[in-house]
């Protein structure tokens, strides 16, 4: 337990005991004391009285906590609680005794010890052990709430960070893959045109900021994925040349709309990985997104045809295999329930379009 939790537990302790003693003691007070005239002497010590409650029930909860309850059945501590109850009960009672009747003087405290036998004391015995147990189930009813709702933290922390651990390696899997395809057509200028080659090295180098800064973000506006797309556009355009046409169709309220990094740029590598190998030339990738009520549209498509998964084109050399199912993957971690992933064939042009719907209350709405 963190030193904060412990102050936390601490100040919730003296917080209900001293409320908790403070009411009790009016309520009985209001309702068997309030219609006698009673003198400062019988007040003060009924406040004593409640005063050496209040102790007991502190030293009650010192050898509570040197029990070991959490390994305990329920049958054990219901008897322990019982035995403790009982045996404090009768401290109560003695003690209250010893402290409280000097206040009243010499003679009536010689009559308290008088009367101090287990038979004149047994309905006060009786009754101090009732508030006991009752004051010993609240304890152990508040320590074990504390105790479950502590364990449900840390289970969410524990969920939260294999949450954050799946898609820190789903993003490690999208990295690599596209630094690969960028490097390799760097390499492929650095002997013909080494002023497009350095551009090339700038585009790559935007895109690697990008890839650190959206490290520690779950989520991005579309603008920003748009511009990482922009760049890695930058380079392949450099390396294809007229035989990569490319268009843009995005609206302004897509733009802003909240989405995981990296998500759409898997989509369109395999546009041009895929195309390229199935496409007649020029190939042509279109980008569009949109919103529609509360939804994303955001669609991908690329001139040629889909390769279905025993294709032999499929198993390149520099293809990981894993874009479309890492998208998948994410949309389900991001959006569970809330997202559509559909691939088409249609007028010679392969499709994929993303579809996620936010709920009204996230992020702010």
């Amino acid at each position: 337990m963190t030193i904060k939790a412990h102050l936390d537990k601490l100040s919730l302790f003296w917080v209900l005991q001293i409320s908790g003693w403070l009411l009790y003691g009016v309520i009985y007070y209001l309702l068997f004391y309030a219609h006698k005239d009673l003198d400062a002497a019988n007040t003060f010590g009924f406040a004593v009285t409640y005063m050496v409650a209040f102790v007991v029930t502190i030293v009650m909860r010192k050898f509570y906590q040197k029990l070991d309850f959490e390994h305990q059945s329920m049958l054990n501590i219901s008897g322990l609680v019982i035995l403790s109850s009982i045996t404090f009960a009768i401290a109560w009672v003695y003690l209250d005794r010893f402290v409280s009747y000097p206040i009243y003087g010499v003679e009536k405290f010689q009559e308290a010890l008088d009367k101090i036998t287990w038979r004149s004391n047994l309905s006060q015995i009786y009754w101090n052990s009732f508030i006991l147990f009752t004051w010993s189930t609240l304890y152990f009813l508040i320590n074990f709430w504390r105790h479950w709702n502590e364990q449900v933290q840390r289970t969410e922390k524990a969920e939260l960070l294999a949450h954050r651990a799946q898609l820190q390696m789903l993003r490690y899997q999208l990295n690599p893959h596209f630094l690969f395809n960028s490097l390799n057509s760097i390499r492929a200028l650095i002997t013909e045109d080494q002023g497009k080659a350095r551009e090339m090295v700038s585009e790559l180098a935007e895109l690697l900021r990008y890839s650190l800064v959206g490290k520690n973000n779950s989520d991005v506006p579309f603008s920003e994925e748009m511009s990482a797309i922009k760049h890695y556009f930058a380079i392949e355009n450099k390396r294809y040349e007229e035989n990569l046409q490319v268009k843009f169709d995005i609206e302004p309220l897509a733009e802003e709309y909240p989405i995981p990094s990296f998500l759409v740029h898997p989509l369109v590598e395999n546009a041009v990985k895929y195309g390229m190998k199935t496409s007649e030339m020029p190939l042509e990738i279109s980008i569009k997104a949109k919103v529609k009520g509360n939804q994303l549209i955001i669609t991908v498509k690329n001139s040629g045809h889909w390769l279905s998964d025993d294709d032999p084109s499929r198993s390149r050399p520099e293809g990981t295999g894993t874009g479309l199912k890492n998208v998948r993957e994410r949309l389900e971690n991001r959006f569970p329930g809330n997202y559509e992933l559909k691939t088409y064939e249609e007028d010679a042009c392969v499709s994929v379009k993303i579809l996620i719907t936010r709920m009204v209350n996230e992020h702010g709405d």
